[in-house]
């Protein structure tokens, strides 16, 4: 069951509105409405009814409602009892997302692993844990992943490791703007978009949206279940557009075009939890912005 959602069923019990829920929350409602619909499909029964404007439970919801509270309470619990817990100062786990990394770390992590033999790495993805989730649970260690400038800012340790000032487009080589060496997001209205993959952490499909929401365009996107590795390769076979700002690994026949309007930054950060117990976090950490820093 997922904490989260369940956090926000007893918010909107509490308040009897999906409105009053998604402010207390910070989203939009209709965010909250999707997320709580998913929710209920994956339980396999409504839980909320509208009666005279007021959301009020279900007789599901009524029996989910009894244990709620216990159930968090309860997962509060086990995730302080597994920050507290001893770790394997050996082992370092680090989640990479949208097959993403600053051009350092490679050959930093190569010159760390070389020193450190008894080191076991972990390398995860989006469909291992939840960001905020892993971190706070001591599952992940350190999170390498894009967002813009307010994203994470509730985590304590948050460092921008880059900042890229312009979005680019991949593009089929025969695109009618292949040609081109940089466009205007106007010219791509209408387009057909393919996002990141549906994952466990959604927060790269949701910078993607956002940032198309921003550019105020037109725009379709292509839905589909590949695996991050492979879901670049629909752009060449014409089944869409791929726009990224955060990788120059480039796919056989298709080209990067730049996007010309300004106000579409974007940051790559280095998360972590200050305090998280394993002592390689913090070794590992200042080295790689030492050598970040001597790099530049």
């Amino acid at each position: 069951m997922d904490m989260e959602r369940l956090k926000e069923f007893l918010i909107i019990v509490e308040t009897g509105s999906f409105k009053e829920a998604s402010a207390i929350l910070g989203i939009a409602p209709s965010v909250l409405s999707t997320r709580f619909s998913a929710f209920e499909e994956s339980l396999g029964t409504k839980l909320l009814e509208r009666n005279n404007r007021l959301v009020v439970p279900t007789e599901s919801g009524k029996i989910l409602l009894g244990n709620a509270h216990e159930i968090v309470s309860s997962w509060e619990t086990i995730k302080t009892s597994l920050k507290a817990s001893k770790r394997t100062i050996n082992t370092l786990t680090i989640q990479l997302c949208a097959r993403t990394m600053p051009s350092e770390l490679g050959p930093f992590m190569d010159k760390y692993c070389r020193s450190h033999p008894g080191l076991f790495l972990n390398l995860y993805d989006e469909n291992s844990c939840r960001i905020k989730e892993g971190l706070m649970t001591g599952q992940t260690d350190i999170v390498f992943v894009p967002g813009l400038e307010n994203d994470f800012i509730d985590i304590n340790g948050r460092v921008v490791v880059s900042y890229y000032d312009r979005l680019s487009v991949h593009l089929p080589i025969d695109h009618r703007l292949s040609s081109r060496a940089s466009i205007r997001f106007e010219e791509l209205s209408g387009e057909t978009f393919i996002l990141y993959p549906n994952m466990l952490e959604d927060h790269i499909r949701k910078l993607q949206t956002t940032l198309l929401d921003q550019s105020g365009i037109y725009y379709k996107i292509y839905d589909n279940n590949c695996s991050p590795l492979y879901y670049d390769l629909l752009v060449p076979i014409g089944m869409g557009i791929e726009f990224w700002n955060w990788s120059d690994l480039s796919t056989p026949n298709t080209v990067k075009v730049a996007i010309k309007d300004k106000g579409y930054g974007t940051c790559y950060y280095m998360l972590y939890d200050p305090d998280n117990t394993n002592p390689i976090v913090n070794e590992f950490i200042q080295l790689f912005l030492a050598y970040r820093k001597d790099r530049l």
